[in-house]
């Protein structure tokens, strides 16, 4: 767990610093069942990089459910068919932090508030 905050926490000062650009992606397949809200992904060497928010049915009984949420994080090579070759463990609460991070300077990149400011 602990290299994998390390990992996590580089990526967001390689945003941070630009040195990372995000892009929307639609390399993350969610299990059946869940919805991918976001999805960006970022190369970096050979390796693709994709943060997600995902949401999920949390079922009460049968028929009632609440939508939950999580974030996930997966690495895939640099292929013409991209295959997952790791994901973060989905407990792991920094990766809300990374999603974070990397929507807002997809936003910052892309202007967002541009039109506003």
């Amino acid at each position: 767990m602990q290299d994998w905050r390390k990992a996590i926490t580089n990526l967001m000062q390689k945003t941070s610093t630009g040195d990372l650009n995000w892009s929307f992606s639609q390399i993350f397949i969610a299990d059946a069942g869940d919805i991918v809200e976001r999805s960006f992904e970022a190369k970096l060497k050979e390796k693709v990089y994709v943060v997600s928010k995902v949401r999920t049915k949390y079922y009460i009984d049968e028929d009632e459910f609440v939508w939950n949420f999580y974030f996930d994080l997966s690495i895939f090579d640099d292929s013409f068919e991209p295959r997952r070759i790791a994901s973060a463990p989905p407990e792991l609460s920094i990766l809300s932090n990374l999603f974070r991070v990397v929507e807002d300077s997809f936003a910052f990149k892309n202007d967002a508030l541009g039109d506003l400011l």
